[in-house]
Protein backbone atom coordinates (compact mmCIF):
# COMPACT_ATOMS: atom_id res chain seq x y z
CA UNK A 1 0.00 0.00 0.00
CA UNK A 2 1.61 3.54 -1.51
CA UNK A 3 2.12 6.32 1.68
CA UNK A 4 -0.39 8.72 1.94
CA UNK A 5 2.24 11.09 1.90
CA UNK A 6 5.39 11.52 0.12
CA UNK A 7 8.43 12.39 1.54
CA UNK A 8 8.52 15.64 0.39
CA UNK A 9 5.34 16.36 1.90
CA UNK A 10 6.30 14.65 5.22
CA UNK A 11 9.10 17.83 4.84
CA UNK A 12 6.33 20.19 4.19
CA UNK A 13 4.01 19.33 6.45
CA UNK A 14 6.91 19.45 9.12
CA UNK A 15 7.65 22.70 8.28
CA UNK A 16 4.08 24.04 8.73
CA UNK A 17 3.63 22.70 12.03
CA UNK A 18 7.27 24.10 13.44
CA UNK A 19 5.86 27.63 11.27
CA UNK A 20 2.17 27.18 13.32
CA UNK A 21 3.93 26.45 16.71
CA UNK A 22 6.17 29.13 16.46
CA UNK A 23 3.35 31.68 15.49
CA UNK A 24 1.48 30.73 18.72
CA UNK A 25 4.09 31.35 20.75
CA UNK A 26 4.54 34.69 19.48
CA UNK A 27 0.93 35.29 19.67
CA UNK A 28 1.05 34.21 23.61
CA UNK A 29 4.52 36.21 23.74
CA UNK A 30 2.76 39.60 22.01
CA UNK A 31 -0.33 39.18 24.35
CA UNK A 32 1.63 38.78 27.66
CA UNK A 33 3.49 42.04 26.71
CA UNK A 34 0.81 43.88 25.32
CA UNK A 35 -0.96 42.89 28.94
CA UNK A 36 2.47 44.01 30.62
CA UNK A 37 1.64 47.73 29.86
CA UNK A 38 1.04 49.53 32.76
CA UNK A 39 1.86 47.54 35.09
CA UNK A 40 -1.43 44.81 35.86
CA UNK A 41 -0.83 41.43 36.71
CA UNK A 42 -2.84 38.63 34.76
CA UNK A 43 -2.41 35.27 33.47
CA UNK A 44 0.29 34.75 30.47
CA UNK A 45 -1.32 32.00 28.74
CA UNK A 46 -5.16 31.36 28.09
CA UNK A 47 -7.27 29.72 24.95
CA UNK A 48 -7.06 31.98 22.20
CA UNK A 49 -10.63 33.79 21.56
CA UNK A 50 -12.02 31.66 24.50
CA UNK A 51 -9.41 32.89 27.25
CA UNK A 52 -10.94 32.14 30.91
CA UNK A 53 -15.03 32.42 29.83
CA UNK A 54 -15.41 28.73 30.35
CA UNK A 55 -13.99 29.17 34.10
CA UNK A 56 -16.08 32.15 34.63
CA UNK A 57 -19.13 30.26 33.26
CA UNK A 58 -18.50 27.40 35.49
CA UNK A 59 -18.55 29.73 38.71
CA UNK A 60 -17.82 33.07 38.68
CA UNK A 61 -17.75 32.92 42.50
CA UNK A 62 -15.15 30.46 42.22
CA UNK A 63 -13.64 31.93 39.28
CA UNK A 64 -13.69 35.41 41.24
CA UNK A 65 -12.02 34.23 44.45
CA UNK A 66 -9.27 32.18 42.67
CA UNK A 67 -8.03 35.09 40.72
CA UNK A 68 -8.71 37.38 43.57
CA UNK A 69 -5.91 35.47 45.20
CA UNK A 70 -3.61 35.25 42.74
CA UNK A 71 -3.73 38.88 41.70
CA UNK A 72 -5.80 40.89 43.93
CA UNK A 73 -8.46 43.12 43.03
CA UNK A 74 -7.54 44.63 39.45
CA UNK A 75 -6.09 42.35 36.73
CA UNK A 76 -6.16 41.75 33.11
CA UNK A 77 -7.76 38.94 30.84
CA UNK A 78 -9.55 37.27 28.61
CA UNK A 79 -13.05 36.96 28.83
CA UNK A 80 -16.27 36.71 26.32
CA UNK A 81 -13.99 37.56 23.60
CA UNK A 82 -12.56 40.28 24.73
CA UNK A 83 -8.86 40.97 26.15
CA UNK A 84 -9.69 43.38 29.21
CA UNK A 85 -9.27 44.65 32.82
CA UNK A 86 -11.25 43.22 35.72
CA UNK A 87 -12.13 45.70 38.29
CA UNK A 88 -12.99 44.70 42.22
CA UNK A 89 -12.67 47.58 44.65
CA UNK A 90 -14.24 50.50 45.35
CA UNK A 91 -11.10 53.07 44.92
CA UNK A 92 -10.84 51.28 41.34
CA UNK A 93 -14.34 51.36 40.40
CA UNK A 94 -15.03 55.24 41.30
CA UNK A 95 -13.04 56.76 37.82
CA UNK A 96 -14.09 54.06 36.18
CA UNK A 97 -18.21 54.74 37.12
CA UNK A 98 -17.45 58.68 37.49
CA UNK A 99 -15.65 59.72 34.83
CA UNK A 100 -17.54 60.10 31.22
CA UNK A 101 -14.50 61.79 29.58
CA UNK A 102 -12.49 59.00 29.96
CA UNK A 103 -14.90 55.88 30.08
CA UNK A 104 -18.01 54.91 28.03
CA UNK A 105 -20.62 52.44 27.93
CA UNK A 106 -19.87 49.25 26.21
CA UNK A 107 -21.42 46.27 25.38
CA UNK A 108 -19.66 43.08 24.67
CA UNK A 109 -21.06 41.03 21.81
CA UNK A 110 -23.29 42.14 18.96
CA UNK A 111 -26.68 40.59 19.89
CA UNK A 112 -27.37 43.25 22.21
CA UNK A 113 -27.13 45.97 19.48
CA UNK A 114 -28.77 43.55 16.84
CA UNK A 115 -31.61 43.96 19.04
CA UNK A 116 -31.15 47.54 20.46
CA UNK A 117 -29.65 49.38 17.55
CA UNK A 118 -29.72 52.78 18.61
CA UNK A 119 -28.00 53.18 21.76
CA UNK A 120 -27.22 56.89 22.00
CA UNK A 121 -29.10 57.20 24.84
CA UNK A 122 -26.11 55.29 27.11
CA UNK A 123 -23.03 56.27 25.21
CA UNK A 124 -23.36 59.73 24.71
CA UNK A 125 -22.92 62.26 27.43
CA UNK A 126 -25.38 64.37 26.66
CA UNK A 127 -28.00 62.74 25.84
CA UNK A 128 -27.21 59.85 28.96
CA UNK A 129 -27.93 62.99 31.16
CA UNK A 130 -31.36 63.70 29.72
CA UNK A 131 -32.15 60.13 29.89
CA UNK A 132 -31.68 59.04 33.17
CA UNK A 133 -33.23 62.77 34.18
CA UNK A 134 -36.28 61.77 32.41
CA UNK A 135 -36.47 57.56 33.30
CA UNK A 136 -35.56 58.89 37.39
CA UNK A 137 -38.76 61.07 37.27
CA UNK A 138 -40.60 57.50 36.45
CA UNK A 139 -38.52 55.49 38.90
CA UNK A 140 -37.83 57.55 41.97
CA UNK A 141 -39.58 56.89 45.43
CA UNK A 142 -42.24 58.91 45.01
CA UNK A 143 -43.41 58.03 42.00
CA UNK A 144 -43.18 54.32 42.79
CA UNK A 145 -45.48 55.11 45.49
CA UNK A 146 -48.13 57.13 44.02
CA UNK A 147 -47.89 54.84 40.82
CA UNK A 148 -46.83 51.65 40.59
CA UNK A 149 -47.51 49.89 44.43
CA UNK A 150 -50.76 49.03 43.45
CA UNK A 151 -50.56 48.00 39.83
CA UNK A 152 -47.60 45.92 40.94
CA UNK A 153 -49.63 43.85 43.72
CA UNK A 154 -52.41 43.08 41.44
CA UNK A 155 -50.11 41.43 38.97
CA UNK A 156 -48.22 40.03 41.85
CA UNK A 157 -51.59 38.53 43.49
CA UNK A 158 -52.89 37.17 39.95
CA UNK A 159 -49.22 34.99 39.73
CA UNK A 160 -49.90 33.83 43.21
CA UNK A 161 -53.36 32.45 42.74
CA UNK A 162 -52.43 30.53 40.02
CA UNK A 163 -48.90 28.79 41.75
CA UNK A 164 -51.80 28.50 44.58
CA UNK A 165 -54.77 26.17 42.19
CA UNK A 166 -51.33 24.49 40.95
CA UNK A 167 -50.20 23.57 43.94
CA UNK A 168 -46.70 23.42 42.31
CA UNK A 169 -44.63 25.45 39.90
CA UNK A 170 -41.04 25.09 38.10
CA UNK A 171 -39.84 27.96 40.16
CA UNK A 172 -37.58 29.99 37.22
CA UNK A 173 -40.60 29.41 34.67
CA UNK A 174 -42.94 31.09 37.17
CA UNK A 175 -40.53 33.87 38.01
CA UNK A 176 -39.79 34.96 35.05
CA UNK A 177 -43.37 34.76 33.47
CA UNK A 178 -44.46 37.11 36.73
CA UNK A 179 -41.31 39.36 36.28
CA UNK A 180 -42.23 39.62 32.88
CA UNK A 181 -45.80 40.79 33.45
CA UNK A 182 -44.63 43.42 35.52
CA UNK A 183 -42.29 44.41 33.08
CA UNK A 184 -45.28 44.60 30.57
CA UNK A 185 -48.11 45.82 32.31
CA UNK A 186 -46.99 48.03 34.95
CA UNK A 187 -43.64 49.59 33.97
CA UNK A 188 -43.27 50.41 30.00
CA UNK A 189 -46.54 52.10 29.12
CA UNK A 190 -46.44 49.97 25.74
CA UNK A 191 -50.16 49.55 24.65
CA UNK A 192 -50.58 45.89 24.61
CA UNK A 193 -53.63 44.55 22.78
CA UNK A 194 -56.84 43.67 24.26
CA UNK A 195 -57.70 40.16 22.59
CA UNK A 196 -56.69 37.77 26.01
CA UNK A 197 -55.05 35.53 22.83
CA UNK A 198 -53.14 38.09 21.26
CA UNK A 199 -51.75 39.23 24.70
CA UNK A 200 -50.29 35.80 25.30
CA UNK A 201 -48.65 35.87 22.08
CA UNK A 202 -46.78 39.36 22.90
CA UNK A 203 -45.81 37.67 25.76
CA UNK A 204 -44.53 34.90 23.96
CA UNK A 205 -42.80 37.24 21.39
CA UNK A 206 -41.07 39.25 24.38
CA UNK A 207 -39.92 36.29 25.92
CA UNK A 208 -38.14 35.12 22.43
CA UNK A 209 -37.03 38.31 21.76
CA UNK A 210 -35.54 38.19 25.37
CA UNK A 211 -34.07 34.78 24.79
CA UNK A 212 -31.63 36.83 22.01
CA UNK A 213 -29.70 38.26 24.47
CA UNK A 214 -27.58 35.31 24.87
CA UNK A 215 -25.87 33.55 22.59
CA UNK A 216 -24.03 32.99 19.21
CA UNK A 217 -24.59 36.55 16.84
CA UNK A 218 -25.38 34.48 14.06
CA UNK A 219 -28.77 36.16 12.71
CA UNK A 220 -28.75 34.96 9.16
CA UNK A 221 -28.89 31.25 10.44
CA UNK A 222 -32.29 29.72 11.24
CA UNK A 223 -32.49 28.14 14.93
CA UNK A 224 -30.24 30.83 16.35
CA UNK A 225 -31.90 32.62 19.21
CA UNK A 226 -31.01 35.81 17.73
CA UNK A 227 -32.31 35.30 14.59
CA UNK A 228 -35.71 34.04 16.58
CA UNK A 229 -35.59 37.17 18.69
CA UNK A 230 -34.93 39.41 15.42
CA UNK A 231 -38.07 37.52 14.19
CA UNK A 232 -40.41 38.01 17.43
CA UNK A 233 -39.03 41.63 17.26
CA UNK A 234 -40.47 41.98 13.79
CA UNK A 235 -44.21 40.29 14.98
CA UNK A 236 -43.97 42.84 18.10
CA UNK A 237 -43.58 45.87 15.90
CA UNK A 238 -46.80 44.24 13.46
CA UNK A 239 -48.72 43.90 16.02
CA UNK A 240 -47.66 46.75 18.72
CA UNK A 241 -46.42 49.26 15.93
CA UNK A 242 -49.62 51.26 14.87
CA UNK A 243 -50.56 51.62 18.16
CA UNK A 244 -47.10 52.71 19.34
CA UNK A 245 -47.21 55.13 16.48
CA UNK A 246 -49.89 56.94 17.56
CA UNK A 247 -49.28 56.64 21.24
CA UNK A 248 -45.65 58.37 20.58
CA UNK A 249 -46.71 61.21 18.36
CA UNK A 250 -49.85 61.90 20.85
CA UNK A 251 -47.17 62.25 24.12
CA UNK A 252 -44.38 64.16 22.00
CA UNK A 253 -47.30 66.55 20.48
CA UNK A 254 -48.48 67.50 24.41
CA UNK A 255 -44.65 67.47 25.24
CA UNK A 256 -43.82 69.64 22.37
CA UNK A 257 -46.65 71.84 22.96
CA UNK A 258 -46.48 72.18 26.63
CA UNK A 259 -43.01 73.82 25.41
CA UNK A 260 -43.86 75.94 23.47
CA UNK A 261 -46.39 77.56 25.76
CA UNK A 262 -44.24 77.75 28.42
CA UNK A 263 -40.99 79.16 26.56
CA UNK A 264 -39.25 76.18 28.77
CA UNK A 265 -37.65 73.15 27.89
CA UNK A 266 -40.13 70.08 27.25
CA UNK A 267 -41.41 68.49 30.26
CA UNK A 268 -43.44 65.41 30.52
CA UNK A 269 -46.94 65.61 29.64
CA UNK A 270 -48.09 64.72 33.15
CA UNK A 271 -47.06 65.94 36.60
CA UNK A 272 -45.40 63.53 39.00
CA UNK A 273 -48.31 64.05 41.49
CA UNK A 274 -50.94 63.86 39.19
CA UNK A 275 -50.35 60.90 36.61
CA UNK A 276 -47.34 58.22 36.31
CA UNK A 277 -44.71 59.10 33.92
CA UNK A 278 -44.68 55.89 32.09
CA UNK A 279 -41.33 54.01 30.84
CA UNK A 280 -43.04 55.46 27.48
CA UNK A 281 -43.42 58.65 28.08
CA UNK A 282 -40.12 58.99 29.82
CA UNK A 283 -38.44 57.90 26.26
CA UNK A 284 -39.94 60.32 24.26
CA UNK A 285 -39.24 63.01 26.90
CA UNK A 286 -35.56 62.16 26.52
CA UNK A 287 -36.24 62.41 22.98
CA UNK A 288 -36.76 65.92 22.98
CA UNK A 289 -34.93 68.28 25.66
CA UNK A 290 -34.60 71.69 24.87
CA UNK A 291 -37.05 72.12 22.36
CA UNK A 292 -39.24 74.62 21.71
CA UNK A 293 -42.01 73.57 18.81
CA UNK A 294 -44.09 76.59 17.08
CA UNK A 295 -48.25 76.06 17.60
CA UNK A 296 -48.53 75.16 13.98
CA UNK A 297 -46.26 72.17 14.49
CA UNK A 298 -49.01 70.17 17.26
CA UNK A 299 -48.72 66.17 16.97
CA UNK A 300 -47.40 66.05 13.74
CA UNK A 301 -44.06 67.36 14.33
CA UNK A 302 -43.30 64.03 16.82
CA UNK A 303 -39.64 63.56 18.07
CA UNK A 304 -38.53 63.32 13.94
CA UNK A 305 -37.32 67.10 14.42
CA UNK A 306 -36.46 67.71 17.73
CA UNK A 307 -32.52 68.55 18.35
CA UNK A 308 -30.34 69.63 21.15
CA UNK A 309 -29.51 72.92 21.70
CA UNK A 310 -25.83 71.25 21.16
CA UNK A 311 -27.03 70.62 17.72
CA UNK A 312 -26.80 66.95 18.28
CA UNK A 313 -30.09 65.07 16.77
CA UNK A 314 -31.87 63.55 19.19
CA UNK A 315 -34.77 61.86 16.83
CA UNK A 316 -36.33 58.68 17.20
CA UNK A 317 -38.24 56.73 14.97
CA UNK A 318 -41.32 54.72 16.10
CA UNK A 319 -39.05 51.30 15.71
CA UNK A 320 -36.41 52.83 17.94
CA UNK A 321 -38.82 53.91 20.68
CA UNK A 322 -39.94 50.29 20.54
CA UNK A 323 -36.20 49.10 20.94
CA UNK A 324 -35.51 51.36 23.41
CA UNK A 325 -39.27 50.08 25.39
CA UNK A 326 -37.49 46.50 24.79
CA UNK A 327 -34.02 47.56 26.50
CA UNK A 328 -36.99 48.66 29.67
CA UNK A 329 -38.00 45.04 29.69
CA UNK A 330 -34.68 43.46 29.04
CA UNK A 331 -33.18 45.69 32.42
CA UNK A 332 -36.39 44.97 34.11
CA UNK A 333 -37.12 40.80 33.57
CA UNK A 334 -33.35 40.34 33.71
CA UNK A 335 -33.00 41.61 36.93
CA UNK A 336 -36.08 40.77 38.70
CA UNK A 337 -36.75 37.04 37.63
CA UNK A 338 -33.65 36.31 38.81
CA UNK A 339 -33.97 38.28 41.90
CA UNK A 340 -37.45 36.31 42.99
CA UNK A 341 -36.19 33.27 42.02
CA UNK A 342 -33.02 33.20 44.87
CA UNK A 343 -34.88 35.13 47.32
CA UNK A 344 -37.39 32.51 47.12
CA UNK A 345 -35.08 29.68 47.13
CA UNK A 346 -33.17 30.67 50.07
CA UNK A 347 -36.32 31.36 51.87
CA UNK A 348 -37.40 28.10 51.26
CA UNK A 349 -33.86 26.32 52.07
CA UNK A 350 -33.08 28.51 55.74
CA UNK A 351 -35.90 27.60 58.03
CA UNK A 352 -34.23 30.49 60.67
CA UNK A 353 -35.21 33.36 58.37
CA UNK A 354 -38.60 32.17 57.18
CA UNK A 355 -39.14 32.22 60.84
CA UNK A 356 -38.16 35.58 61.42
CA UNK A 357 -39.66 37.07 58.09
CA UNK A 358 -43.25 35.49 59.55
CA UNK A 359 -42.44 37.09 62.41
CA UNK A 360 -42.22 40.33 60.62
CA UNK A 361 -44.81 40.15 58.90
CA UNK A 362 -47.14 39.34 61.56
CA UNK A 363 -45.56 42.55 63.23
CA UNK A 364 -46.60 44.62 60.30
CA UNK A 365 -50.27 42.91 59.79
CA UNK A 366 -50.82 44.31 63.58
CA UNK A 367 -49.34 47.63 62.91
CA UNK A 368 -51.53 48.00 58.95
CA UNK A 369 -53.10 45.68 58.35
CA UNK A 370 -52.96 44.22 55.06
CA UNK A 371 -51.64 46.92 53.34
CA UNK A 372 -48.27 46.86 51.85
CA UNK A 373 -47.67 50.22 50.43
CA UNK A 374 -43.95 51.70 49.79
CA UNK A 375 -43.73 53.04 52.71
CA UNK A 376 -44.86 50.06 54.90
CA UNK A 377 -42.58 48.15 53.09
CA UNK A 378 -40.09 50.44 53.81
CA UNK A 379 -40.61 49.52 57.24
CA UNK A 380 -39.60 45.86 57.46
CA UNK A 381 -35.70 46.00 58.40
CA UNK A 382 -35.04 42.16 58.01
CA UNK A 383 -37.35 41.80 54.78
CA UNK A 384 -35.32 44.61 53.54
CA UNK A 385 -32.04 42.49 54.48
CA UNK A 386 -32.95 39.29 53.00
CA UNK A 387 -33.69 41.33 49.92
CA UNK A 388 -29.96 43.10 49.84
CA UNK A 389 -28.36 39.89 51.09
CA UNK A 390 -30.19 37.81 48.15
CA UNK A 391 -28.47 40.47 45.63
CA UNK A 392 -25.31 40.06 47.53
CA UNK A 393 -24.68 36.36 47.61
CA UNK A 394 -26.53 35.48 44.28
CA UNK A 395 -25.76 38.85 42.10
CA UNK A 396 -28.51 39.83 40.17
CA UNK A 397 -25.99 41.44 37.69
CA UNK A 398 -22.54 40.39 36.92
CA UNK A 399 -21.00 43.90 36.68
CA UNK A 400 -20.86 45.79 33.70
CA UNK A 401 -18.54 46.84 31.16
CA UNK A 402 -16.61 50.05 30.30
CA UNK A 403 -14.56 51.17 27.39
CA UNK A 404 -11.89 53.04 27.84
CA UNK A 405 -11.47 56.51 26.04
CA UNK A 406 -7.98 57.47 26.78
CA UNK A 407 -4.79 56.36 28.91
CA UNK A 408 -6.34 56.49 32.08
CA UNK A 409 -3.69 55.98 36.04
CA UNK A 410 -5.50 53.78 38.51
CA UNK A 411 -3.80 53.78 42.02
CA UNK A 412 -1.21 52.03 42.88
CA UNK A 413 0.85 53.42 39.72
CA UNK A 414 -1.20 51.41 37.35
CA UNK A 415 -2.99 51.87 34.10
CA UNK A 416 -5.74 51.35 31.93
CA UNK A 417 -4.42 51.87 28.42
CA UNK A 418 -6.81 53.88 25.78
CA UNK A 419 -8.81 51.47 24.11
CA UNK A 420 -8.64 48.64 26.99
CA UNK A 421 -12.47 47.48 28.06
CA UNK A 422 -13.03 47.72 32.18
CA UNK A 423 -15.41 45.06 33.73
CA UNK A 424 -16.28 45.69 36.73
CA UNK A 425 -17.53 42.78 38.76
CA UNK A 426 -19.87 42.16 41.42
CA UNK A 427 -18.58 38.93 42.16
CA UNK A 428 -15.22 40.04 42.66
CA UNK A 429 -15.91 42.98 45.05
CA UNK A 430 -18.47 40.63 46.74
CA UNK A 431 -15.35 38.27 47.26
CA UNK A 432 -13.15 40.54 48.54
CA UNK A 433 -14.84 42.43 50.69
CA UNK A 434 -12.90 43.57 54.00
CA UNK A 435 -16.14 43.17 55.98
CA UNK A 436 -16.90 40.00 54.75
CA UNK A 437 -13.64 38.47 55.15
CA UNK A 438 -11.79 36.53 58.43
CA UNK A 439 -10.92 39.00 60.90
CA UNK A 440 -7.88 36.78 61.99
CA UNK A 441 -5.93 33.61 60.81
CA UNK A 442 -6.99 30.60 62.10
CA UNK A 443 -4.91 29.45 65.20
CA UNK A 444 -1.69 27.83 64.27
CA UNK A 445 -1.36 23.92 64.39
CA UNK A 446 1.42 22.52 66.36
CA UNK A 447 3.35 21.28 63.40
CA UNK A 448 3.18 24.40 62.43
CA UNK A 449 4.15 26.04 65.03
CA UNK A 450 7.55 23.61 65.55
CA UNK A 451 8.09 24.62 61.42
CA UNK A 452 8.09 28.64 62.25
CA UNK A 453 10.57 27.80 65.47
CA UNK A 454 12.82 25.62 63.64
CA UNK A 455 12.59 28.50 60.34
CA UNK A 456 13.34 31.22 63.04
CA UNK A 457 16.47 29.03 64.58
CA UNK A 458 18.15 28.81 61.58
CA UNK A 459 17.16 32.24 59.83
CA UNK A 460 14.40 33.30 57.98
CA UNK A 461 12.16 31.03 55.95
CA UNK A 462 11.74 30.80 52.34
CA UNK A 463 9.24 33.11 51.47
CA UNK A 464 8.75 34.53 54.46
CA UNK A 465 10.48 38.03 53.23
CA UNK A 466 13.29 40.06 54.59
CA UNK A 467 11.46 40.95 58.16
CA UNK A 468 11.10 37.05 58.42
CA UNK A 469 8.59 37.35 61.89
CA UNK A 470 5.99 34.41 62.62
CA UNK A 471 3.41 37.43 61.38
CA UNK A 472 5.48 38.12 58.15
CA UNK A 473 5.32 34.18 57.34
CA UNK A 474 2.17 33.65 57.60
CA UNK A 475 0.84 37.22 55.38
CA UNK A 476 -0.32 38.38 58.88
CA UNK A 477 -0.63 42.13 59.32
CA UNK A 478 -0.49 43.66 63.05
CA UNK A 479 -2.78 42.00 65.71
CA UNK A 480 -2.63 39.00 63.32
CA UNK A 481 -5.22 40.52 60.55
CA UNK A 482 -4.47 38.96 57.40
CA UNK A 483 -3.22 41.46 54.69
CA UNK A 484 -4.48 41.03 52.32
CA UNK A 485 -2.68 43.66 50.31
CA UNK A 486 -0.21 41.02 49.16
CA UNK A 487 -0.21 37.86 47.39
CA UNK A 488 1.41 36.19 50.76
CA UNK A 489 -1.40 37.71 52.80
CA UNK A 490 -4.18 36.57 50.59
CA UNK A 491 -2.45 32.98 50.49
CA UNK A 492 -2.41 32.57 53.78
CA UNK A 493 -5.72 33.58 54.56
CA UNK A 494 -7.18 31.00 51.77
CA UNK A 495 -4.90 28.20 54.05
CA UNK A 496 -6.84 29.21 57.13
CA UNK A 497 -9.78 28.73 55.51
CA UNK A 498 -12.30 25.93 56.66
CA UNK A 499 -14.44 23.77 54.89
CA UNK A 500 -14.99 21.08 51.63
CA UNK A 501 -15.01 23.88 49.06
CA UNK A 502 -12.05 26.15 49.50
CA UNK A 503 -14.09 29.06 49.52
CA UNK A 504 -14.70 31.64 52.24
CA UNK A 505 -17.82 31.37 54.34
CA UNK A 506 -19.50 34.61 52.99
CA UNK A 507 -19.26 32.66 49.36
CA UNK A 508 -20.00 29.45 49.65
CA UNK A 509 -23.69 29.16 48.93
CA UNK A 510 -23.69 25.69 48.17
CA UNK A 511 -22.33 23.77 51.20
CA UNK A 512 -22.73 26.45 54.05
CA UNK A 513 -25.87 28.45 52.86
CA UNK A 514 -26.49 29.13 56.64
CA UNK A 515 -22.92 30.74 56.94
CA UNK A 516 -23.16 32.49 53.64
CA UNK A 517 -26.76 34.18 53.93
CA UNK A 518 -27.22 35.93 56.87
CA UNK A 519 -29.38 38.96 56.28
CA UNK A 520 -28.35 40.26 59.84
CA UNK A 521 -25.13 41.20 58.89
CA UNK A 522 -26.96 43.85 57.31
CA UNK A 523 -28.58 45.24 60.37
CA UNK A 524 -25.39 46.25 62.00
CA UNK A 525 -23.11 48.88 61.01
CA UNK A 526 -20.40 47.22 62.25
CA UNK A 527 -21.07 43.94 60.09
CA UNK A 528 -22.27 45.93 56.71
CA UNK A 529 -20.92 44.91 53.71
CA UNK A 530 -18.21 47.71 52.37
CA UNK A 531 -18.14 46.69 48.64
CA UNK A 532 -22.02 46.16 47.56
CA UNK A 533 -22.05 47.17 44.12
CA UNK A 534 -25.13 44.94 43.16
CA UNK A 535 -26.70 48.00 40.84
CA UNK A 536 -23.49 49.53 39.60
CA UNK A 537 -22.83 52.90 41.92
CA UNK A 538 -21.37 56.94 41.50
CA UNK A 539 -23.81 58.92 38.84
CA UNK A 540 -23.87 55.62 37.35
CA UNK A 541 -26.06 53.56 39.73
CA UNK A 542 -29.05 51.56 38.38
CA UNK A 543 -32.27 53.72 38.47
CA UNK A 544 -34.05 50.41 38.46
CA UNK A 545 -33.00 49.98 42.29
CA UNK A 546 -35.65 51.36 43.58
CA UNK A 547 -37.70 49.86 41.70
CA UNK A 548 -36.35 46.26 42.03
CA UNK A 549 -36.32 46.39 45.35
CA UNK A 550 -39.79 47.25 45.92
CA UNK A 551 -40.94 44.29 43.43
CA UNK A 552 -39.14 41.98 45.54
CA UNK A 553 -40.03 43.13 48.76
CA UNK A 554 -43.95 42.97 47.73
CA UNK A 555 -43.90 39.46 46.37
CA UNK A 556 -41.81 37.94 49.48
CA UNK A 557 -44.12 39.36 51.76
CA UNK A 558 -46.95 38.05 49.93
CA UNK A 559 -45.62 35.11 49.55
CA UNK A 560 -44.77 34.29 53.37
CA UNK A 561 -48.27 35.66 53.84
CA UNK A 562 -49.95 33.03 51.96
CA UNK A 563 -47.69 30.05 51.82
CA UNK A 564 -45.47 27.59 53.52
CA UNK A 565 -42.87 26.40 50.84
CA UNK A 566 -41.32 23.02 49.82
CA UNK A 567 -38.09 22.65 47.34
CA UNK A 568 -38.52 19.15 45.74
CA UNK A 569 -34.57 19.13 45.46
CA UNK A 570 -33.28 20.19 48.58
CA UNK A 571 -29.80 20.24 46.65
CA UNK A 572 -31.33 22.85 44.48
CA UNK A 573 -28.32 25.55 44.25
CA UNK A 574 -25.75 22.73 42.85
CA UNK A 575 -27.66 22.50 40.33
CA UNK A 576 -27.56 25.45 38.60
CA UNK A 577 -25.79 27.55 36.12
CA UNK A 578 -25.04 31.00 37.47
CA UNK A 579 -23.97 32.90 34.44
CA UNK A 580 -25.11 35.19 32.74
CA UNK A 581 -28.09 34.14 35.04
CA UNK A 582 -29.29 31.31 36.96
CA UNK A 583 -30.43 28.42 34.93
CA UNK A 584 -31.63 25.31 36.33
CA UNK A 585 -31.45 22.12 35.29
CA UNK A 586 -34.87 20.79 33.76
CA UNK A 587 -37.15 19.57 36.31
CA UNK A 588 -34.36 20.73 39.39
CA UNK A 589 -36.36 23.66 40.57
CA UNK A 590 -39.80 22.12 41.79
CA UNK A 591 -41.35 24.30 44.38
CA UNK A 592 -44.39 23.19 46.40
CA UNK A 593 -46.44 25.65 47.87
CA UNK A 594 -48.99 24.93 50.91
CA UNK A 595 -51.49 27.82 51.07
CA UNK A 596 -52.17 29.04 54.85
CA UNK A 597 -53.51 32.48 55.75
CA UNK A 598 -50.67 33.90 58.39
CA UNK A 599 -52.50 35.46 61.08
CA UNK A 600 -50.90 38.34 63.04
Amino acid sequence: MAPLLDAKQLELLGIGMQLAAVLLVLYYLLKWLAGKRGGVPGPAFYLPAIGETLSLFASPTRYMWKNWLEYGPFFRTHLLGYPLYVVGSPGLLKPVLGDDSAFEFFVPGKTFTMLISDIRHMQVPEQHAVFRRRLGQALNPGALSRHVMAPLRVVLERHLDAWEAAGRVQLAEACAAASLDVALEVLTGVPLPAAPETRAEVRQLFRTALAGLYGVPLPWLPGTAIHSALRAQRRLMALLGPELDREVAELAGKMLEAGAATGTATTSSSSDTEAPMRMLEAQVAAALPFHTATPSSGAAATAGTATASTGTPLSLTKEQIFERALGVVIASDDTSKHLFFFELVAAAMLPGVWAKLEEEQKQAMRKYGDELSYSILNDMPYLDAVIKETIRVFPTAVGGFRRALKDVPVEGGQLIPAGSIVFYSTHLLNAADPALLPRSLAPESRKQQLERKGAAAGGVREGAGAAGGAGAARGQGAAGQPDTSTKAGRRALARALEGPTGLPAHLDYECRLEEAFRPERWLSDETRPRQFAGFGGGQHLCLGMHLAHAEARMLLALVVRRFHLRLEQPQLLSRVTYFPGPVPRKGADGLVLMPRRLEP
